[in-house]
C-alpha cells in the first residue's frame, strides 16, 4: 500500500512538472513568434546643431574614355547639414527585409521642421585642379522635410527603388550663382496646397546595365524668389506657379 502511494505521488509530481514544462514551452514559442513580428531595425538618427554632418568637399573627375583623358572635375565643397535654430531634430527609420527580399525603409515617422542645409561652393575645375566656372556660391536653405516609405527591390536585372509618401518645403533660402552674377534670396518652394505643404519626392528609381532611369514622378508646386539680383542690384521678384513635372522621365547613363 505504501508502495502505491509512493508511485501515485511519484506520477502526480512528473505530471505537474511536465504541464509546466508544457505551458513554459508554449510560452516560450508564443513569446517568440511576438519577436518574430516585431524583428527589424530602427535607425534613428539624430542631428544636433547646426553643423551636425559636415563634409568638406565632394569631387567628380570626368577620366573615363579615351577622348577626355585626365578630365575636368566637379567639386562640391563645405557641405553642412544640422537644424536651422540649432536645436536637436531626429530623422526616424524602421528598416525590414520582406519575404521577397525587398528592403523596406519607412520614415513616415519623421516630421522635421527646420532642416538646415548649406553648400559653400559648387564650381568646375581643370584638369590640373584649378577652378574654372562657379556655378554656385552660398547656398542656404531651410526646408520642413516629411518622412516617406523607401522600397529596394530586385526584378531580374533591374534594381528598383521607389519613394512614396514624403515631401519637401522650402521655408527660405539664397544662394549666389555663375560667379555671383545672380543673387537669389528670399527663396521658398511649396506644394500645390500652398505654403506649409510640400512637394511630393515620389519617385522610381530603376538601376541596371543601362544606367539610370527616373520616373513616376509627383513634382507639383510653386517656385518664390523674393529677391532676384543681376550683377549685385536687385531686379525685383519672381514667382513660378503650378509647376508640374509628373509626367516626366529621366535617364541617366555614361558615354
Amino acid at each position: 500500500m505504501k508502495f502505491l502511494k509512493k508511485a501515485s505521488l511519484a506520477a502526480s509530481i512528473a505530471a505537474v512538472s511536465f504541464a509546466a514544462n508544457a505551458e513554459l514551452v508554449a510560452m516560450d514559442e508564443m513569446a517568440m513568434a511576438a519577436a518574430t513580428g516585431q524583428a527589424g531595425i530602427d535607425l534613428d538618427i539624430t542631428l544636433t546643431g547646426e553643423e551636425a554632418i559636415s563634409i568638406g568637399e565632394v569631387l567628380y573627375t570626368d577620366t573615363a574614355g579615351d577622348a577626355t583623358p585626365g578630365g575636368g572635375s566637379l567639386a562640391i565643397s563645405g557641405i553642412k547639414l544640422g537644424s536651422a535654430d540649432g536645436s536637436a531634430i531626429t530623422l526616424y527609420n524602421a528598416i525590414d527585409i520582406d519575404e521577397t527580399g525587398s528592403i523596406i525603409m519607412d520614415g513616415s515617422a519623421t516630421s522635421l521642421t527646420g532642416l538646415r542645409l548649406q553648400v559653400a561652393t559648387v564650381e568646375t575645375r581643370t584638369s590640373a585642379g584649378a577652378a574654372a566656372a562657379n556655378l554656385v556660391s552660398g547656398l542656404d536653405i531651410t526646408m520642413n522635410v516629411e518622412g516617406g516609405v523607401t522600397t529596394i527591390a530586385q526584378s531580374g536585372a533591374d534594381t528598383t527603388i521607389t519613394s512614396a509618401g514624403g515631401s519637401v518645403e522650402v521655408t527660405s533660402g539664397s544662394m549666389t550663382l555663375l560667379n555671383n552674377a545672380i543673387g537669389v534670396s528670399d527663396l521658398k518652394v511649396y506644394g500645390v496646397d500652398g505654403e506649409g505643404s510640400g512637394i511630393s519626392t515620389d519617385a522610381t528609381l530603376v538601376f541596371n546595365g543601362s544606367g539610370v532611369s527616373i520616373t513616376d514622378l509627383d513634382l507639383a508646386g510653386t517656385i518664390e524668389i523674393g529677391d532676384l539680383a543681376l550683377g549685385g542690384s536687385s531686379i525685383g521678384s519672381v514667382s513660378i506657379s503650378n509647376i508640374a513635372l509628373n509626367g516626366a522621365a529621366v535617364t541617366i547613363s555614361g558615354h
